[in-house]
């Protein structure tokens, strides 16, 4: 009997220690199980990949939030003292390594020099574009044979190659010098480096990579000199940055051309190399392709208008759109590109047929057989709705194909962009006066939207704008169609 109750003891013991164990499990799963709707969202946006200097979660125009804090990268601080600094973003494939492997080689970096500022001669094992954002400076490049200085301003494009030693001046005495620069490494893909041949507070001349007896003999000047130039102990504050006299800034501004009247280049069969080095204004360059009217204007100079960019098949854009105004839906046929904010805000949206990261790795953990180092394409036709606020000092990519656009609500915005396999490129417009769907037969559109024919006709051609145009249905309809006037362009290019 004695037996029999022990027993009896034991197993409700074991019964009210399993239904605790159970009912402890059940609160956790409950506490700790994520809201569907939010985790069914993030991944859907996660390829915007918006590179930002600042994370922040943003609210689009129609309530929901937009994917910003789970995808943002920020740029990296390569070089910051008083007189100004250098800011490089992480390669492009780091967020995401499938759709931005196509411009895994790129790199790009943000430069803002204070007023009477110098930056120190050096070269780069990549080729790069530089455009001016803001201020007044010069540019001098040194080779073997010649050397060159241009002064430089708001929207010049400045081509420099690999292995050419460049310096830089600020010659304004209040406004920062600052502008934006996509490299092309040609050693490591997606990996570049600065050579130096002075030392200073955070790098080393290149010349310590040889021998002083080496570098005596090779400039004729005895080692204790040798030592004390390029071995010595650099003084504090002294960075690749400095600090220069009126008198100094006047002296390296001598000679300096100025890209609008620099001589054209000398059609020859041997034409001169250095013409490809000239910079350019993207304002004022007839070759530049431009679509403007009231709301907004764009520029962009095309590498085969353009003997600076042709070699690297590089684009380069600035963008300028009004309050309230929109940047037509349209895509790129073979262009990505890299996209810097200088001013104001904007809602970007984009459709997008790649899956995320985030999906694809949920994927491999339900059918771990489909996993392996090649996926196959993603054949269920949905498009992931990609949606983010995008502000000054923000970089956001738009592939090749996707179509896009751009709202700007509170005040205008400015953009700055670099093309990247952007030879043979076309943009197409999908609303507008010369969209292209407005191209299609009317028996096509009633087929493939599955509308009257009436509505057929309607549906693409009511916008009476192109390329910009207003975000209020009843804004355009008391706007009239008209030219637009000479002093609504220049007041947008900054002039």
């Amino acid at each position: 009997m004695t037996m029999t109750k022990k027993l009896i003891i034991t197993l409700l013991l074991l019964i009210s220690i399993a239904f605790v164990h159970c009912l402890a499990f059940h609160v956790e799963f409950e506490e700790f199980e994520p809201p569907q709707q939010e985790e069914q969202d993030v991944p859907r946006r996660i390829l915007a990949v918006v590179l930002a200097v600042v994370p922040g979660a943003a609210q689009a125009r129609d309530g929901r939030k937009s994917q910003r804090p789970r995808f943002l990268t920020s740029f990296k601080n390569w070089f910051q003292s008083n007189e100004g600094f250098v800011k490089i973003l992480p390669k492009f494939t780091k967020r995401a390594p499938n759709l931005f492997r196509g411009i895994g080689n790129y790199r790009f970096a943000l430069f803002e020099m204070e007023p009477n500022t110098f930056l120190v001669p050096h070269h780069l094992d990549a080729d790069f574009v530089v455009i001016i954002l803001q201020g007044q400076g010069v540019v001098e490049y040194v080779t073997d044979k010649t050397k060159e200085s241009f002064q430089v301003t708001k929207g010049d494009v400045v081509r420099l190659p690999s292995g050419v030693t460049h310096f830089a001046t600020n010659t304004n005495q209040t406004v920062p010098l600052r502008f934006a620069k996509i490299m092309v490494p040609v050693n490591n893909p997606g990996q570049f480096k600065d050579y130096f041949p002075a030392r200073s507070q955070f790098q080393q001349s290149y010349f310590t990579g040889f021998s002083k007896e080496v570098l005596s003999a090779s400039f004729n000047i005895p080692e204790e000199l040798v030592g004390r130039v390029f071995f010595g102990s650099q003084q504090m504050g002294q960075g690749i940055m400095r600090r220069i006299s009126p008198d100094q800034i006047k002296e390296l501004t001598e000679g300096a051309t100025s890209p609008s009247n620099k001589h054209k280049e000398k059609k020859s069969k041997h034409k001169d190399t250095n013409t490809k080095w000239n910079p350019f204004n993207i304002f004022k360059h007839d070759s530049v392709e431009t679509y403007t009217n009231d709301f907004g204007h764009f520029h962009e100079a095309h590498p085969e208008s353009f003997d600076q960019l042709q070699d690297l098949h590089i684009s380069v854009a600035w963008v300028n759109m009004k309050q309230g105004s929109l940047f037509l839906p349209h895509y790129n046929s073979r262009t990505t590109f890299v996209t810097f904010v200088e001013n104001g805000c904007a809602r970007y949206e984009m459709a997008s047929p790649y899956t995320s990261q985030g999906e694809k790795q949920q994927q491999q953990q339900l059918w771990p057989e489909q996993g392996g180092e090649e996926q196959e394409e993603d054949m269920s036709g949905q498009v992931h709705k990609i949606v983010s606020r995008v502000c000054k000092g923000d970089v956001f990519i738009i592939p090749a194909g996707h179509p896009v656009t751009l709202v700007s609500h509170d005040e205008n915005f400015v953009s700055v962009g670099f093309g990247i396999h952007a030879s043979n490129c076309t943009r197409t417009f999908l609303a507008g006066e010369e969209n292209m769907l407005s191209n299609l037969d009317t028996v096509a559109t009633k087929v493939t939207f599955s509308v009257g024919s009436k509505m057929a006709e309607k549906l693409f051609t009511s916008q009476n704008y192109s390329y910009f145009a207003p975000t209020t249905r009843s804004h355009q309809q008391t706007q009239e169609k008209r030219e637009p006037s000479f002093q609504s362009i220049f007041s947008f290019a900054g002039f």
